[in-house]
């Protein structure tokens, strides 16, 4: 006898069912190997035997033993088919949390790029604002240069003018040669003193103008060569960070569209699913209903079967007071005759009974589902 898992056996005794243990190696068993039952203390399979016996006596071994085939032909497809609703529904639920998980792994990797974006614009805004700080400096370092420059102009402008005055002044000196050689003297000392003064102080600014200008142009050059390789640097980033962005937005699509494909075959799943469910319920409704029907004709049989062994009993018994009445000499046909059409109608309908029984059985072969494809 096969249990809802179709590689389980249970006793074979009606009144017993108890799941038989299988190691897997050589025949499997059929009955309790030690239960008994009171009152004879018999086994399973002695009362199994008994109860076929007395079946095959009533004439009931036929159509119970089609029932029990009808029976173990629609279990196992029941079976199957409630293992293939749950195979569906764990494969339904895969692709639903499969297509859920990439599509937050797509918004992940979307949140990412966009923040590597917005850094990479940052770092961009920086290197612009670190490049408008060089080029401050850059102006600065020209605005020193000119600066200096002008003080050099200044300053040589000046020592011109003090040459210029020195020649006036020894102009002078030779327009006065007249006068006293000592103050001639002097005065020449002086104008000679005062052009090598002059001559060191344009010297002086003109060595400082041009170390200003070298600086400046220095400062200027490293300024820009600084400022042209942040700006290049984050021109890198921010075409890397476009591409990411891109990379994710394409990935986003892809991830979108898979969600869209997924979400269509689970609701297609879904729908073939809850067919299959209502079919499902539908066969266990009706094979609730044939139960009941079997169990109501099994009831019938039981009474007809009971009726029918009153009616022998009341046969034999008739028999056996026919047979001491003939052997009184007293012959009674009229109870003879009675008892057998007592027998006789209860043998018809214990033969209804079993008709019925037959087509229920057609009914619930006719209703059992086909079989799948690949089953056994």
């Amino acid at each position: 006898m096969l249990t809802e898992d179709a590689t389980t056996r249970r006793c074979g005794y009606t009144r017993c069912g108890r799941p038989l243990p299988y190691t897997g190696q050589g025949r499997p068993a059929e009955y309790c190997a030690d239960r008994r039952w009171p009152p004879d203390n018999k086994t399973c399979k002695q009362l199994a035997a008994a109860e076929r016996a007395g079946e095959r006596a009533a004439g009931l071994d036929a159509p119970l033993d089609g029932f029990r085939a009808a029976g173990d032909r629609f279990v196992p497809a029941a079976q199957e088919l409630a293992t293939r609703l749950a195979e569906m529904l764990t494969a339904v639920g895969e692709v639903r949390d499969g297509a859920l998980a990439r599509t937050a792994e797509a918004e992940r990797a979307t949140t990412a790029a966009t923040e590597r974006a917005q850094a990479a614009e940052a770092e961009t805004a920086r290197a612009k604002r670190a490049q408008a700080t060089a080029e401050a400096a850059r102006d600065t370092a020209l605005q020193t240069a000119r600066d200096a420059e002008a003080v050099a102009r200044a300053a040589r402008e000046e020592a011109e003018t003090q040459v210029a005055q020195a020649w006036r002044r020894v102009a002078d000196a030779d327009h006065a040669r007249g006068r006293a050689e000592t103050v001639a003297e002097a005065a020449r000392r002086e104008a000679e003193q005062t052009v090598k003064a002059a001559e060191r102080a344009r010297a002086v600014a003109e060595d400082a103008a041009a170390a200003a200008r070298r600086d400046a142009q220095e400062a200027a050059v490293a300024a820009r060569r600084d400022a042209e390789q942040a700006v290049k640097a984050a021109e890198a980033e921010a075409k890397a960070a476009r591409r990411e962005v891109r990379e994710a937005a394409e990935a986003t699509r892809a991830a979108a569209e898979r969600a869209t494909t997924a979400e269509s075959a689970l609701v297609r799943l879904r729908a073939q699913a809850d067919g299959d469910r209502q079919r499902a319920e539908e066969l266990a409704r009706k094979l609730a209903e044939a139960e009941k029907n079997l169990q109501k004709m099994a009831a019938e049989l039981n009474t007809e079967r009971a009726a029918a062994k009153e009616a022998r009993d009341r046969l034999a018994g008739a028999v056996r007071d026919a047979a001491w009445l003939e052997r009184q000499g007293a012959t009674d046909r009229a109870a003879l005759d009675a008892a057998r059409v007592s027998v006789e109608a209860a043998e018809r309908r214990a033969e209804t009974a079993e008709g019925r029984l037959d087509r229920m059985i057609a009914v619930l072969e006719r209703r059992r589902p086909p079989t799948p494809p690949g089953a056994a």
